[in-house]
């Protein structure tokens, strides 16, 4: 038996109770022998010798201080170490109370035919469950997918999709959008910015007890849409599609057929931490003299607390602030119908709507204002949410006479899908308060029966897929809540396994390619203001404004066009006299006008 592995086998107390004691050679007589004879002639030490050998301690950094007295520096990054590690287990745990559970301890949901308004177009047990195995298994052949329809080339094993994707940007900054393949170039030609509002240029927002936040990074600024064509790969359990085989993309012979139109648009953050995004835009800090704490801590006997939470998002020691509820209200009534504007400047025919923002951005709004650890206030302000969806759609989709009755127009109104699913007690509080608003809503507006059709544990991109194949191209329209720095967010890591805009891209090869070019980036970087209008410009795509009236642009086109057309016949018989000069290329300043406002 060798040297080293002796001492090894000396570390174990069975080893050494069962098999050195057994194995120990027997005492011959005669002198000792010292060490360096041994070795001389060959024999080992003997096996109780090496037993009694010690090992030394693990030398430990010198970097501490005796006595186990740190900096605090260094107690700050023990801190984020413990509280990593506190977070991974209760992510898992979060995990099961709001993708896995199937209980029903906080109601059922709500059938529409029982408040009065139509019943589902399409109702589901359940939303498939789908394995993270399988859900990455997907990101890494659409990361493949991607790369190979943008640079023919197939992702490396040993290469990130961060360092191939940086590649294609250098090259396509460097010689233009003509280098694209036809596929990406025709995609990306299509792609439509639809301008809101227009707002002041973002400023750091600075507060007592919140962390100053870039606002420069922000790709979609508020009230933005962008019209992104895409066709789905996977369908809702992650299983391969019938169009993820074509061999062809939107340049081939069918073109867009089975395409339909991703709208991104973001929402405001101002619950899905203690230190949300948007929070301190859309609220106040509380007036001194009021019954509440000026300093708030973590409430342990709140409902809220009770729940699972990841660990880095308990409520700091800061000034109360309250939030605006008028104000976030107004910006979400905003992006709704700017959503709505956009599917009728497309001519859709069938929009795909979900809860909007209702999701992870308001999962933590009581730790920022603890007025919203009481669930009825946290439920109305959600059903204010969806009041504006259904006052949008009566406003937009259902334009009034001034009569007061409904007005016939000469486009067909879209049909407008409401996907709402009812797995756990968060979903079913958001779907219970659409289907309150739609009840509602109908009482005053019956022809939004026409119109709204509500769909029960359906997902939307399998949604848009079936019927973007049973109608004509580019004639269905998804609304996806997007990251506002970066569309898709980071897809193709492995964070958010459950999020919309992250598994949307995961899905869809073509959707991630367009949000690639789009972003122009893999990580979030200072833009300018205009950043996202040049790159749409950039691609060849159009920039409209929806604050402007289409038919009043149109109007102003066509008076155009007759006023040349005018002047051009007072011209003719002066022109008749005259030498006759070379011929000029015709040119319609009308088509040339609305090319003009189809790209503004």
């Amino acid at each position: 038996m060798s040297l080293s592995f002796c001492s090894l086998m000396t570390g174990c107390k069975f080893w050494r109770s069962s098999k050195l004691k057994d194995s120990a050679p027997k005492q011959v007589e005669g002198p000792a022998k010292d060490d360096s004879t041994m070795e001389q002639n060959g024999t080992a030490p003997k096996v109780d010798d090496l037993a009694t050998v010690t090992a030394s301690l693990p030398v430990r950094s010198s970097r501490g201080l005796p006595d186990k007295v740190y900096t605090a520096e260094q107690e700050a990054a023990a801190g984020k170490i413990g509280a990593a590690i506190r977070g991974s287990a209760t992510r898992w745990q979060v995990k099961e109370d709001y993708h896995e559970t199937r209980f029903r301890a906080e109601g059922s949901p709500f059938e529409p035919d029982e408040l009065g308004f139509s019943k589902y177009a399409q109702k589901n047990a359940s939303m498939p469950v789908v394995s993270d195995h399988l859900r990455f298994k997907v990101r890494d052949l659409t990361k493949q997918r991607v790369m190979q329809q943008l640079s023919q080339e197939v992702q490396s094993s040993w290469t990130s999709f961060e360092f191939m994707a940086a590649k294609i940007l250098e090259k396509v900054a460097t010689s233009g959008a003509k280098d694209l393949p036809p596929g990406p170039r025709k995609q990306m030609a299509s792609v439509h910015l639809f301008q809101g509002e227009m707002t002041t240029k973002p400023k750091q927002a600075e507060a007592e007890g919140f962390l100053a936040r870039r606002q420069d990074t922000y790709l979609l600024v508020k009230f933005q849409v962008v019209a992104v064509p895409a066709v789905a790969d996977y369908d809702a359990g992650f299983n391969s599609l019938q169009a993820s085989s074509q061999s062809f993309d939107c340049d081939g012979p069918e073109g867009f057929n089975g395409w339909f139109w991703v709208l991104h648009t973001a929402a405001p953050n101002i619950g899905e931490s203690a230190q949300a995004e948007d929070f301190l835009a859309y609220s106040v800090e509380e007036e001194s003299g009021t019954t509440s704490r000026p300093f708030r801590t973590e409430s342990t006997n709140s409902a809220a607390s009770t729940s699972s939470r990841c660990c880095w998002k308990d409520r700091p020691l800061r000034p109360s602030r309250r939030l605006n509820e008028d104000l976030y209200i107004g910006d979400i009534a905003r992006l709704w119908r700017n959503a709505l504007k956009a599917v009728q400047y497309l001519e859709v025919e069938d929009a795909i709507f979900f809860p909007f923002g209702m999701g992870a951005f308001l999962r933590h709004l009581n730790l920022n204002d603890d007025r919203y650890e009481d669930p009825a206030r946290i439920r109305n302000l959600k059903r204010r949410i969806a009041d504006e969806l259904m006052n949008a759609i009566a406003d937009i989709c259902i334009p009034l006479s001034k009569s007061g009755k409904s007005k016939a127009t000469t486009s067909k109104p879209c049909r407008l899908h409401l996907c709402l699913v009812c797995v756990n007690p968060e979903s079913i509080d958001n779907h219970n308060c659409f289907v309150e608003a739609a009840a509602a809503k109908v009482q005053s507006c019956p022809e939004l029966k026409k119109i709204l059709q509500l769909r029960r544990n359906v997902d939307s991109l399998q949604l848009a897929h079936e019927l973007g194949h049973n109608t004509q191209p580019l004639k269905v329209a998804l609304l996806n809540g997007a990251n506002r720095k970066l569309c898709g967010n980071h897809w193709f890591q492995s964070g958010a396994r459950y999020a919309i805009d992250e598994n949307l891209h995961r899905r869809s090869a073509s959707l991630s390619r367009a949000s690639l070019l789009v972003n122009f980036d893999t990580e979030p970087r200072p833009r300018k203001a205009a950043q996202l209008e040049e790159t749409v410009r950039f691609f060849g795509g159009s920039v409209v404004d929806l604050t402007k009236d289409k038919k009043d642009k149109q109007k102003a086109a066509d008076a155009k066009h007759v006023q040349i057309q005018d002047t051009a016949a007072t011209r003719a018989p002066l022109e008749a006299s005259a030498p006759q000069a070379k011929p000029k290329k015709s040119f319609c300043f009308c088509c040339s006008a609305r090319d003009s406002l189809a790209r503004e």
